[in-house]
């Protein structure tokens, strides 16, 4: 039997797992570079409803800040990702990640949109 949060918290540890594949396979650039995550739709369906698939991948060139789209620019020389999250409904509660085992770590981590009306957390 699933519990509640069981598939959110494996999305979470999958994304988790994909980031830091990102993140080593990068960590020659001596320049910022730019990771981005978004959802498009797939081209399966699960009980007859439309399913989406994650895009993330890395970026030489800053990526247009698009509505439902994460953008982290990586510094390797400061070990920072600053995050742009624009996200189009709501804003997305990161504290909230520690209630649902998420752990808290010591990464340095900027939230900030540039899309007038998409909403930041902070």
């Amino acid at each position: 039997m699933q519990e509640t949060g069981e598939t959110r918290n494996a999305i979470i540890e999958d994304q988790n797992v994909e980031l830091q594949k990102i993140i080593d396979a990068n960590k020659y650039r001596q320049e910022p570079y730019w990771i981005v995550l978004f959802a498009k739709p797939s081209k399966t369906c699960v009980d007859g409803k439309p399913t989406l698939i994650q895009h993330m991948k890395a970026y030489g060139v800053r990526p247009a800040s698009q509505v439902g789209v994460v953008i982290g620019k990586v510094c390797n020389k400061s070990g920072a990702i600053d995050w742009e999250v624009n996200m189009p409904q709501k804003p997305f509660d990161y504290d909230a990640l520690q209630l649902v085992g998420a752990k808290s770590c010591d990464e340095v981590v900027v939230e900030t949109t540039s899309i007038p009306g998409a909403y930041i957390t902070k």
